[in-house]
């Protein structure tokens, strides 16, 4: 008990003192502020089979214009090996470009999970391959996403990093932080809220661009 206590303790000091760190005028720009419900599902068939599927419904510019979609839909193999999986997405997002105007991408991909127990901390990373379809141009993306948590404490808490490369760019353009908590509400729903920082690669400098406050629904059977 006192263990995780001073986690916790620990994880109110280190979360305040980062975003004073993001204020700092070295990495400072022009943020946006956007709200995201995070609607997730997914279905075990058995011990190597799992679906999963996923809607995202966002608002940005100060989260006053519901301007961003996104599902998905994928299949998940476990492989003999605990700490290894595959799983094959496909995502359609709807991003609204003019009022009556949204714009169409199709995502399909493939992605490589793998996770292991250290000291009571579960680390996970996500290798994911993804192709993109526009109306103007077609390219593949590459994401990393590593997350750290801890399922033993009575509200879950977690650290996560998405990095993105874009091959029609030819560099790294996007790097995500995001901090939250998950509370199961029985054995089927979880209940998670979390921050995430945006930073963007423009004109080959570093910006924060966005910070995100995400609400999160999940339903497991």
């Amino acid at each position: 008990m006192k263990q995780k206590k001073s986690l916790l303790q620990y994880g109110f000091k280190i979360v305040p003192a980062l975003l004073i760190l993001i204020h700092t005028p070295c990495i400072y720009a022009d943020h946006d502020t956007s709200l995201r419900t995070d609607l997730n599902f997914s279905y075990t068939f058995n011990n190597q089979l799992k679906s999963v599927s996923y809607v995202f419904l966002q608002a940005d510019k100060d989260v006053s214009n519901f301007d961003y979609l996104e599902w998905g839909t994928g299949l998940q193999y476990q492989t003999s090996l605990k700490w290894f999986s595959f799983l094959v997405y496909y995502q359609q997002s709807f991003s609204k470009v003019e009022p009556d105007n949204w714009l169409l991408e199709q995502k399909p991909s493939i992605n490589m999970n793998t996770s292991t127990i250290l000291c009571n901390f579960k680390i996970s990373n996500q290798i994911r391959y993804e192709y993109r379809f526009t109306p103007d141009w077609n390219d593949y993306r590459i994401k990393n996403s590593l997350e750290i948590s801890r399922s033993d404490i009575f509200f879950q808490p977690y650290i996560g990093w998405e990095l993105f490369y874009e091959n029609r760019d030819k560099a790294v353009m996007l790097n995500r932080i995001k901090f939250g908590v998950i509370k199961n509400i029985s054995n089927n729903v979880s209940l998670g809220l979390y921050y995430r920082i945006d930073f963007s690669n423009i004109d080959h400098q570093w910006e924060w661009t966005r910070q995100l406050i995400g609400l999160q629904l999940s339903l497991k059977y």
